[in-house]
């Protein structure tokens, strides 16, 4: 055993302990806030990765965020460093990703397949295949890309387009769905791609079909860790099911039913519920607090208790910090206007080290926006956190395309974005629509033709673009040199008379970490078809100002912790929302909402602060019930 993981192990509490030790069978895992959920989660791994060197086999572990992934891989490998080879640690879309580039034949799916992440790509190419499909005669026409949100609820839940018209009451509306559908999956399949929802659905296909791909997948991973577990959608637990089959138990659940705040995506406590039913777990709880002073932890269990989803038995938080004196603060202001300001001016006056270390919480990004504006109008550097899933430089999103087309020349969304970023790199004006047409009338490949028009052009950056597409185009074996080489050339282009000022430099900083982390998640270098499709899934934010103020939706502040913490909006129809007040709406909602503030409250280290206004957008708001429910006398109350 290695002294790293002997020293982790000996800090474990004798219920982490338990935890960690975990042998065969089941085991359901409740860990609330604070506990050290990935301090378990990572030494289980280490351990049993350390006390089985000799043997064959590697370790599952599906998470619900990239970058929980690479903290988890990275965990694992300071504990036993050489041995995350053995371990596929990553989300359920890369765990399918790999399943299908590696089985996926059997169903028809080829090995590099692309992927589209944007919903707008993904609704033109519908309306592309729906307007071929009524020229071949089909009932369709363009406007039924309408029925793409009614496609992606039934992928979700996967029913397969054959499947579709039963689901609808109107048997008319139901057989253009199960048309339409259809015609999308055709389209997907012609333009070697995938979606989301149909990684998840095609796995699941394919684990029906070809049983001994499940068997294959339990033989090389006999122990299965899930992390968040209670994020699980019906689908992702599904797939579970399906891979696990009849008589594979042995999986290590981590979940809290109490931070359940993905509702509107298919999280939901029937699945810890399922589980518990079909898999028989053990229950282990995890209850010690290590995060929150006192106060907070006693106002989040007073907050919870009043929700009825839970699961039977569990146990309160406790705080296992000191004493140190108030950690709860609330603040109550006239209007939401002077709520911003005072936000603003109580956090300007912080020095610029304890910046770093606030974070604002609101339940949506508009109840923030008021704060971020009072901020920078003060000088404070501060921003909102906002997933980026796409490159924003002209520079990268023309090398991802790039290299997207040298694996499936024929995708005309992907040539279209890559021919857009070519002439805004470069101050070019080429249609792409004219160069689609003449690449189809002369039978040359979209990204050929595109790189002769480029090296026609009297544009020095353009003839360099074209070169390089070239050197893709000829050498199948050589694209990492030449992928390094456009990086060096693209950052260039920025400062050139012709090119345009981007961010290039933080989609530089974006697509290093995606690669180390991808590499990592492998276990050594990509193929570019695994490159690509990792680009794909994974976020594209530069890394964060560590001395500014992040100010961050509830939803996306799950799974951090900060210092200080401002939770604004504190009022009815803010938090709780509007729509869980409505008369007609179900319990489950306000449930959610509760939830909401109590993840928004336990990401707290040391202080937490409470506000509120009296009005918001001219409208009066009583107090949130919820600040009623956490039952704590909180001094620094204000006019």
């Amino acid at each position: 055993m290695t002294d790293e993981l002997r020293a982790a192990l000996d800090r474990l509490s004798s219920t982490q302990r338990q935890a960690v030790d975990w042998g065969e069978g089941a085991a359901l895992v409740l860990a609330g806030p604070g506990v050290g959920k990935t301090t378990v989660l990572t030494a289980r791994i280490a351990r049993i990765l350390d006390s089985t060197r000799t043997r064959n086999f590697r370790i599952l572990a599906l998470t619900f965020t990239t970058k929980a992934g690479d903290e988890m891989r990275d965990r694992v490998e300071a504990l036993v460093p050489g041995l995350t080879d053995r371990t596929f640690i990553g989300t359920f879309h890369s765990f399918c990703a790999q399943i299908l580039r590696q089985h996926g034949s059997h169903i028809g799916i080829r090995p590099d397949f692309g992927i589209y992440d944007q919903d707008e790509d993904r609704k033109e190419l519908l309306r592309e295949a729906l307007e071929t499909a009524a020229k071949h005669g089909e009932s369709v026409s363009a406007d039924d890309t309408r029925w793409l949100r009614a496609i992606d609820q039934l992928r979700s839940s996967l029913v397969s387009a054959e499947k579709t018209a039963r689901h609808f009451r109107d048997p008319a509306a139901g057989e253009r769905a199960a048309r339409v559908y259809t015609i999308y999956e055709k389209a997907l399949r012609d333009n070697n791609a995938m979606d989301f929802n149909g990684m998840i659905l095609d796995a699941c296909r394919l684990a029906h079909t070809v049983p001994a791909v499940a068997a294959r997948t339990r033989q090389s991973y006999p122990y299965w860790v899930i992390d968040e577990f209670q994020d699980t959608t019906p689908a992702q637990y599904r797939l579970v099911r399906f891979f696990a089959g009849d008589t594979f138990k042995n999986i290590f659940a981590v979940a809290d039913d109490d931070q359940i705040i993905y509702q509107w995506a298919g999280a939901s406590y029937r699945q810890i519920a399922q589980f518990r039913e079909h898999f028989a777990p053990g229950l282990v709880q995890l209850v010690e607090n290590r995060r929150c002073p006192a106060p907070i932890v006693q106002a989040a269990n007073n907050l919870i208790s009043h929700n009825s989803d839970r699961t039977p038995g569990k146990e309160p938080l406790i705080s296992t910090l000191p004493d140190w004196g108030p950690s709860i603060f609330l603040r109550v202001y006239a209007t939401d206007v002077n709520e911003a300001e005072g936000v603003a001016t109580e956090i300007a006056a912080r020095s610029e080290t304890e910046r770093g270390q606030i974070a604002i919480l609101g339940r949506t990004r508009a109840v923030l926006q008021p704060v971020l504006d009072k901020l920078k109008a003060r000088g404070v550097p501060a921003s909102i956190a906002t997933r980026r899933d796409r490159f924003v430089s002209p520079q990268f999103t023309w090398l991802q395309s790039c290299l997207d087309l040298s694996l499936r020349p024929s995708d005309r969304q992907v040539f279209t974005a890559m021919a857009s970023a070519a002439n805004r790199t470069a101050g070019i004006e080429l249609d792409s629509a004219i160069l689609l047409a003449e690449a189809a009338a002369s039978g040359s490949s979209y990204l050929e033709h595109w790189a002769l028009a480029a090296a026609a052009a009297e544009n020095e950056t353009a003839r360099s673009l074209s070169t390089l597409a070239m050197r893709l185009i000829g050498s199948r074996t050589n694209w990492q040199q030449i992928t390094n080489e456009a990086i060096q050339f693209l950052l260039s282009t920025s400062e050139t008379p012709d090119g345009v000022v981007s961010d290039a430099e933080e989609d530089r900083a974006a697509w290093d970490a995606a690669v180390r982390a991808i590499r990592a998640e492998k276990g050594g270098q990509p193929d570019l078809d695994e490159l690509l499709q990792g680009m794909k899934l994974r976020p594209k934010e530069p890394p964060t100002d560590p001395s500014a103020v992040r100010l961050l939706t509830i939803h996306a502040a799950k799974g951090l912790e900060f210092d200080f913490v401002w939770l604004v909006g504190m009022a009815e129809s803010v938090l709780p929302s509007w729509q869980s007040l409505k008369h007609d709406a179900p319990s489950s909602e306000l449930e959610e909402e509760r939830r909401n503030c109590f993840v928004g409250i336990t990401r707290t280290k040391k202080l937490l602060t409470l506000s509120r206004a009296e009005q918001y957008r001219g409208y009066r708001n009583a107090p949130s019930r919820f600040l009623a429910e956490m039952n704590l006398p909180m001094p620094g109350e204000s006019d």
